[in-house]
């Protein structure tokens, strides 16, 4: 069984930029993960930027992306970025803004 989670980064413009991690989201593997290995918005961008990622590996944080996956989306705001992490079955809602990590269980 995989905990499904989304990774978005807050913009300079305002919007958000997100895609989906599909195994091991919880907070004690991919939380842990961003927090050591995603340290500025710019990392976290191209985190994101490739589209949908498999799972992060466990030491490094290094990820497998799909070969076939989705393009990461662009949401305006916070509320279309709850939206979007909910209707892709995500536990856990990551999300880089101001230099610092958060977490939202959905």
């Amino acid at each position: 069984m995989s905990t499904r989670a989304t990774i978005a980064v807050r913009r300079p413009s305002g919007d958000y930029l997100a895609t989906y991690l599909h195994f091991d989201g919880y907070p004690e593997h991919a939380g842990r993960l961003l927090e050591e290995h995603f340290l500025n918005a710019e990392q976290v961008e191209a985190l994101v930027d490739r589209g949908d990622i498999r799972f992060l590996h466990s030491e490094i944080g290094d990820p497998e992306y799909y070969d076939n996956g989705d393009s990461p989306a662009k949401l305006p705001t916070r509320d279309a970025l709850v939206d979007y992490a909910k209707n892709l079955g995500a536990r856990y809602l990551y999300v880089f803004d101001d230099a610092t990590w958060s977490c939202l269980e959905l």
